[in-house]
């Protein structure tokens, strides 16, 4: 009898191929499911975000500490905040309020509005 090997042209073929479908099936979640590459990137940029969030606040957590403690200490800063938010003034005082988005030539810097006599 005379046998002849299997030929092993099949498997060249089938084996590669099997080879590449499970990497694409391991590879396919990493790229494109709930832990992908791209989720693990936007929640990075999230998390920076969230930190410059954060450090503002803090910022301006220890701006309004600062303001409390000088308006329980500081009588002189009491004022000064009941004049400027509140347009208090003192007795035999005039204030004047000035609207902001009128134009005058006059308030401009560098105005030569000056009148020879």
């Amino acid at each position: 009898m005379n046998f002849r090997p299997v030929s092993s042209l099949p498997w060249k073929f089938i084996l590669p191929a099997a080879m590449i479908l499970i990497n694409a099936a391991f590879l396919a979640p990493l790229l494109w499911g709930s832990g992908s590459i791209y989720t693990w990137h936007s929640l990075k940029e999230r998390r920076s975000e969230l930190s410059q969030e954060v450090d503002d606040l803090n910022r301006k957590r220890s701006a309004l500490s600062r303001e409390i403690r000088l308006l329980k200490a500081d009588p002189a800063y009491v004022e000064k905040v009941i004049r400027n938010r509140l347009n208090y003034v003192k007795k035999n005082e005039i204030l004047y309020i000035f609207d902001k988005s009128a134009k005058n030539p006059a308030w401009e810097e560098g105005s030569n509005d000056v009148r020879a006599e």
